[in-house]
């Protein structure tokens, strides 16, 4: 007798993972961003480079020679270069999925907003991609994109 049979004969579907969606563009939840999705994003971006950090060897994203956005060590998170209050803020209002973070040498300067990629609707992440390369990209670039963007 075949258990994983169903009535009639037919195999049962497994269930889904917990927090998996039935349905979306690509088949999964709306919450997975993946490392080729930012680099999408990013990369459709004027003037936008990628290069591996130095030390930790991680998809790092500039502008200009200006970095706006570095992948986490493991690809889950992601550090975005954009205000420290409007970091501070999403950090405040959920704590389980940003995190205003600093540099851990002696200065403690502001680094960022990481984001934990599986907590974060992929719509947000995007959002986020483009507000980081505003905060670092020159002025004029940033202006001569919103003229030319695509809708």
């Amino acid at each position: 007798m075949d258990l994983s049979a169903g009535k009639a004969g037919v195999r049962s579907r497994s269930p889904r993972p917990c927090g998996t969606a039935a349905a979306g563009a690509r088949g999964y939840s709306p919450f997975v961003t993946t490392t080729d999705d930012i680099r999408r994003w990013a990369t459709a971006l004027p003037e936008v480079e990628e290069v591996s950090h130095f030390r930790f060897k991680v998809p790092v994203f500039k502008v200009r020679g200006r970095t706006f956005l570095g992948m986490g060590r493991d690809e889950t998170t992601a550090v975005f270069c954009v205000a420290e209050q409007q970091a501070a803020d999403a950090a405040q209002a959920d704590p389980s999925a940003y995190e205003s973070v600093r540099r851990p040498d002696a200065r403690k300067s502001f680094l960022g907003l990481q984001v934990e990629l599986g907590r974060v609707p992929a719509e947000r992440v995007r959002n986020l991609v483009e507000e980081a390369w505003r905060q670092q990209a020159p002025k004029r670039l940033a202006a001569e994109y919103d003229r030319h963007k695509p809708v």
